[in-house]
């Protein structure tokens, strides 16, 4: 049976609590006892995950060997899942969650080691772990959206992951520095990573409460958060917005490179509402919003035949 999974349940499932630790011996029990359940497979990556991403609050016995040992062990669920059910909605899930796991494997390497480790990272993931092609186009969107050596600030974790792997993966737009913001937020090392990236001339402190990190980012150089947000992110700094297709953008040089909404590309987002694609709602959910903000997307979202879908009006 096929699964059907939305961009907010994508992102409760990735950022819930981590499952307890008798869920997850019963999932495994379930797998044990039935190797061919794709569902317990399924769900057994997904708990996986959640217990790795918990990593990011480094809280008293978060360790990276553990981290990376549920990361490898949620690899294999998936490539089971995908396997067992091919052809289906769940095993294009499963393969794109395999890129997530990779994803969060190379945020832990450069956190841990920098930048070079989370390219290195993301140059070991094996052929079969992918994501769906609409995914693939929002992140390339969302990378071309922001001005020249910026700051992309991503939301949930369909942009998040689908930005990270065109980023460390495929090496687009090396001028970018990748903030996953959720992440962000409570991950002191990754903040500290970032600091030390971006020069930012301060140690960040254990907590980001109460410091304006947007406006020390901004005064350095272009920040964009992505239209995944319903606003911009408010961490208290005096930052002035504004917008620009698929992006809100602030800081020095937010003016510059103004990209055409003809540059753009729609073309896996058509084809994936065709199909039904579950991994379109992310896509669409972030479309909606922008061109609500930026009307002037609609001439090339028509073009590709996908206008309404997203709420033009004409």
């Amino acid at each position: 049976m096929a699964t059907f999974l939305s961009s907010a349940l994508v992102a409760v499932l990735l950022q819930a609590p981590p499952p307890g630790g008798d869920t997850l011996m019963l999932l495994r029990a379930r797998v044990a006892r039935d190797s061919g359940d794709a569902g317990a497979w399924f769900q057994l990556g997904l708990g996986l995950m959640r217990v790795a991403a918990d990593y990011h609050r480094h809280v008293a016995g978060a360790d990276t060997v553990g981290t990376r040992a549920a990361l490898d062990t949620a690899d294999l669920a998936f490539t089971r899942a995908a396997a067992l059910e091919p052809s289906t909605a769940r095993a294009d899930s499963a393969r794109a969650f395999r890129v997530f796991a990779w994803g969060e494997r190379a945020v832990l390497a450069w956190e841990s080691e920098g930048s070079d480790a989370g390219v290195r990272t993301f140059g070991m993931m094996p052929p079969g772990a992918r994501l769906t092609p609409v995914l693939e186009e929002l992140g390339e969107n969302l990378l071309r959206a922001c001005p020249r050596g910026g700051v992309l600030l991503t939301s949930d974790p369909s942009n998040t992951f689908a930005v990270l792997y065109l980023r460390f993966a495929r090496l687009l737009r090396t001028d970018i520095t990748v903030i996953p913001y959720a992440m962000w937020t409570i991950d002191g090392a990754l903040r500290a990573r970032v600091a030390n990236d971006l020069r930012l001339g301060r140690a960040p402190p254990r907590r980001a409460r109460g410091v304006p990190w947007i406006e020390l980012l901004a005064a350095r150089r272009p920040v964009c958060a992505s239209m995944g947000f319903a606003r911009p992110p408010d961490d208290g700094s005096r930052v002035q917005w504004s917008t620009r297709p698929l992006v809100w953008v602030t800081g020095s040089g937010a003016a510059r490179d103004p990209v055409p909404p003809q540059d753009f590309g729609f073309a896996a987002l058509q084809l994936a509402i065709q199909a039904h694609d579950p991994w379109a709602r992310p896509a669409l959910t972030l479309y909606h919003r922008a061109v609500a903000l930026t009307p002037s997307l609609c001439g090339t979202l028509a073009t590709y035949g996908v206008a309404k879908e997203v709420g033009c009006r004409r």
